[in-house]
């Protein structure tokens, strides 16, 4: 995002915060993410497609939910969801 011009960082912001204060959108993840043992740290950070939504921890997709109309909420793990998602359980030494 290093090439992004002040007025495209802005207009990030406001669609990441828009997504944050969707409600139906935040309960499809809360969801999601309850049941599958999985946790979404605070600075997450939610950005626009096309009928979807990213879901980013350290610039990497770790979720993508799709929209309505195209799709109810459909959530996609990705290659990254176990890394940044996954709940880890305590190491006993």
């Amino acid at each position: 995002m290093s090439d992004l011009i002040e007025r495209d960082k802005a207009m990030l912001d406001e669609f990441h915060f828009d997504f944050w204060n969707n409600a139906e959108l935040q309960e499809a993840i809360r969801d999601y993410t309850e049941n599958r043992g999985l946790f979404l740290p605070e600075d997450a950070r939610f950005s626009p497609g096309i009928d979807c939504v990213g879901v980013f921890i350290k610039g990497r997709l770790v979720l993508s939910v799709g929209l309505p109309p195209v799709s109810n909420y459909e959530i996609r793990e990705t290659e990254y969801t176990d890394k940044y998602l996954r709940k880890r359980k305590p190491i006993a030494v």
